[in-house]
């Protein structure tokens, strides 16, 4: 694992990001934390843009935050399941609506699936199912916020920013079913 810390804008108000490496079996992914929290969990090919809140990178010490998302990772890549719920995440730059259907994907059980229409119900705004998508589409904290749980209206899959796109949502909904 590597780590990195980086100097944060005025818009932040942590005083340091620090960057993580986690190896998983679709590759290496990099969290960024701030004070708050988790800031963004990308497979790598995303890291780039924008996901760190501060610019450049310096070696830190270990996170324990990062270490035990690292161990969730784990478990989540060998069993399909784990407990992201304990993750703090930092939810500067998130609008009230989007924070609430973060909220409310979060709690989609691994193994199912709801429907964009769905979620924009739970999330108190049923006509939403558009800004729903848009928010899932801009989800910076894969897998702990499970927006490959989200399909169509027909139960079919539609858009998955991660590498892979729609083969890589597909691998993570077989393997939360096994």
């Amino acid at each position: 694992m590597t780590l990195t810390t980086a100097p944060l804008t005025a818009s932040f108000t942590a005083l340091a990001g620090v960057q993580q490496d986690h190896s998983t079996a679709l590759g290496n992914m990099v969290s960024t934390w701030t004070a708050a929290g988790l800031y963004s969990l990308r497979w790598q090919e995303r890291t780039v843009s924008g996901d760190d809140p501060g610019g450049g990178d310096h070696p830190v010490s270990a996170d324990p935050r990062a270490d035990q998302l690292d161990q969730r990772l784990r478990e989540y890549f060998a069993t399909g399941h784990a407990d992201f719920d304990s993750i703090a995440l930092d939810t500067q730059g998130w609008t009230p609506f989007t924070n609430q259907v973060y909220r409310c994907c979060r709690a989609i059980a691994a193994g199912t699936t709801v429907t964009y229409q769905e979620l924009a119900r739970r999330a108190g705004n049923k006509a939403a199912s558009r800004a729903v998508g848009a928010a899932m589409a801009r989800n910076r904290v894969l897998l702990v916020i499970p927006c490959h749980r989200v399909v169509s209206a027909g139960g079919g899959l539609r858009g998955f920013s991660a590498p892979g796109g729609l083969q890589t949502k597909q691998f993570l909904l077989d393997l939360e079913s096994e």
